[in-house]
């Protein structure tokens, strides 16, 4: 009877806010989830980081998605708690390559896409939102308002294109049309 108190208790709780995330420091993790090392190192740094960041409980995976190195916003990313994708995403060190093949990845979850079809900052990149047009996990919504952007020869790849979806081959083809190159 009480522990059923205790998870709808939990339940209640809201998520940390950005001000309590950013309070969070270097100190509290070890020095390979924030430094970044040299490739010799990786293969076995990778396996300790994986078991590592599964065994930490939510509210450590969220500062940690702050303040991590490559490698565990590599993995926290692929987490399903939108909080912590989230945060991955406005860590200050995400480069635009991890934003590139973050959008491209057909595997993670539809909320990455998402995330990164709503960040202004994120469109200005060229190769980012060919990637999200050709992963079917991206919203319509913002996959309409990506495609009028885009070049005629994308354009007409994506109209011939099977890889892609159909709405996205025939919003091709339409825009195509109103420009007259079709």
């Amino acid at each position: 009877m009480y522990s059923d108190y205790s998870e709808i208790q939990s339940e209640d709780q809201e998520e940390p806010s950005a001000e309590d995330q950013e309070e969070s420091s270097a100190e509290d993790f070890s020095d390979e989830v924030i430094e970044d090392f040299d490739d010799g190192q990786r293969a076995i740094k990778i396996e300790s980081m994986t078991t590592m960041v599964a065994q930490l409980p939510v509210s450590d995976k969220i500062k940690l998605a702050l303040i991590g190195n490559k490698e565990a916003r590599g993995l926290l990313v692929k987490e399903s708690n939108k909080v912590v994708v989230k945060n991955v995403l406005e860590n200050p060190r995400v480069t635009d390559d991890e934003i590139i093949s973050y959008a491209a990845n057909k595997n993670l979850s539809g909320e990455v896409a998402r995330i990164i079809s709503s960040k202004k900052k994120f469109l200005k990149s060229f190769k980012v939102k060919c990637a999200l047009v050709e992963n079917p996990k991206t919203p319509v919504p913002a996959v309409m308002k990506i495609m009028p952007g885009l070049p005629d020869h994308v354009l007409k790849e994506h109209a011939r294109s099977k890889s892609v979806a159909g709405v996205v081959k025939i919003t091709a083809r339409r825009i195509l049309t109103q420009r007259g190159k079709a």
